[in-house]
């Protein structure tokens, strides 16, 4: 009420003074303070429309992140805050930039991140004023992307401040993408540190406190601090498995931990759905899993990354021939999720593309997430992303 007063106050005092100066001096109506408050609501929530359609916001859908497990985890999307055309001087910073730099701003001993692609501005000067306050800074990072000159300053600049990288020199991918803050919260998902992957693409992004998962990704951090990338890779993970109220989580990590066999278990007990978003989507066993599913009745329904639909190896042809209800995405840059949904119940998120790669070359990670809650959260996202498949956005 506060603020609708705040707003509303100086909209009516302007039109009050308009009147008195254009009109001439009739006694009031006896109901125009109550029109004055109508059209002042209707004026206040134009602009607020108008807002959210310039910021890209899709109506109805949260900005906000969905929490689940007693708060353990929250997850955000960037779908509903894309904006298309994409025009670098309108960008607003996503809900879920502004979260992950507070926390960066926030720690206080360490901060460990990895990631296969990196060039978003913020976080570089994030990283550099933690490291001048005295945190300890650690990049694991793909020394491929290095042949991009903005990710060379990138990471240039955040070495030069003092930060340690130790980078993958293998034939593999540093797939991996996650960031772990005190050692007491990780960030992970899909989501890069870089401007498309924040401003462009379909990606989403998981916050987690629960502390045995943070320890999984601080052993994994430590791997590849150690100069340990991909085949050169042992050791287990710390609590594959972790309870939290109402969850299950399962952390996996490739390629030095079968990840594809996790991923069949669970397409194999699916009874009522399987919804799939995927970047890119090679792996023969699991497109058979999902056929299976799909001649026993089970609804199958899938999205892929355009420009990889037809792709080599692609599965995207043989699922579609075979009846299920698969599509191409619709937005304008890249559809970057690798999810599955099973049953409203599993969500399976990571860094893992559905390919031999992640399986056998990579370094991925990798969350098997039972959760009715967070299920729902990833549907609603299935949801904007299949809607988009099938009725495109319209790009300049």
């Amino acid at each position: 009420m506060f603020i609708a007063s705040f707003v509303l106050h100086p909209i009516c005092n302007q039109y009050a003074a308009i009147r008195t100066r254009t009109m001439p001096s009739f006694p009031p109506p006896r109901h125009s303070g109550r029109m004055l408050a109508v059209l002042a609501l209707l004026l206040v929530a134009t602009l607020a429309y108008g807002f959210s359609e310039r910021a890209g916001l899709l109506r109805g859908s949260p900005t906000r992140p969905h929490l689940t497990a007693a708060g353990a985890l929250a997850v955000y999307f960037t779908t509903p805050e894309l904006q298309y055309p994409d025009v670098p001087r309108n960008r607003v910073a996503p809900a879920f930039e502004r979260a992950l730099l507070a926390d960066i701003a926030a720690a206080k001993e360490r901060i460990e991140l990895a990631s296969f692609e990196y060039n978003l501005v913020s976080v570089a000067e994030a990283l550099i004023r933690a490291r001048a306050r005295g945190v300890q800074v650690r990049l694991a990072l793909d020394r491929e992307s290095l042949h991009h000159p903005a990710m060379a300053r990138w990471s240039g600049l955040i070495e030069e401040a003092g930060a340690t990288i130790s980078w993958e020199q293998s034939d593999g991918f540093l797939h991996s993408k996650f960031v772990i803050l005190d050692r007491r919260v990780v960030w992970t998902g899909s989501w890069n540190v870089t401007v498309n992957d924040t401003y462009r693409n379909n990606n989403n992004l998981l916050r987690i406190t629960a502390p045995q998962v943070v320890a999984n990704y601080v052993a994994e951090f430590e791997r590849m601090a150690a100069g340990r990338f991909g085949s050169l890779k042992g050791g287990a993970t710390p609590y594959p498995l972790v309870r939290l109220p109402g969850a299950t989580v399962a952390t996996f990590f490739s390629p030095h931990q079968p990840v594809r066999m996790q991923v069949l278990e669970h397409l194999a007990r699916a009874r009522r759905s399987v919804d799939v978003l995927a970047f890119s989507f090679t792996d023969d066993a699991i497109a058979e899993a999902l056929l299976a599913r799909h001649r026993l009745g089970v609804p199958v329904r899938a999205v892929f990354e355009a420009r990889n639909a037809n792709g080599s190896g692609s599965e995207y042809g043989r699922l579609r021939a075979a009846g299920l209800d698969v599509h191409r995405d619709g937005n304008c840059h890249t559809m970057h999720h690798k999810v599955m949904i099973v049953d409203r119940r599993v969500v399976i998120t990571g860094s893992y593309n559905f390919t031999r790669r992640a399986e056998e070359v990579n370094d991925e990670n990798l969350l098997i997430i039972e959760d009715p809650a967070l299920a729902q959260a990833f549907a609603e996202e299935f949801t904007r992303v299949y809607r988009q498949a099938r009725v495109p956005a319209r790009c300049v």
